[in-house]
């Protein structure tokens, strides 16, 4: 059950769908002895505040946060000026 947003940094208590953002993760599982894998579903939960700012990410089958927007590396502006 969710209970709180996912940004550790954050906690705000989960209370309403409307407030926020859920996100749904997809995985399988192989369980000893049963050789079909089982599918996993997992929901998360950032807070309206944090939903705009980070994203959920998934890797190596480790759940995440990363900003939502990067910033674009910084123009050198002498090599800019030269081509121009």
């Amino acid at each position: 059950m969710l209970s709180r947003c996912l940004n550790p940094a954050c906690g705000t208590p989960f209370r309403y769908l409307r407030e926020g953002r859920i996100f749904h993760v997809e995985s399988t599982v192989t369980l000893p002895g049963n050789p079909e894998p089982e599918r996993l579903l997992e929901h998360y939960w950032l807070c309206e505040r944090c939903s705009r700012l980070l994203k959920v990410v998934v890797e190596n089958g480790s759940v995440s946060i990363e900003p939502l927007h990067f910033e674009w590396p910084a123009v050198d502006s002498s090599r800019h000026a030269a081509r121009t």
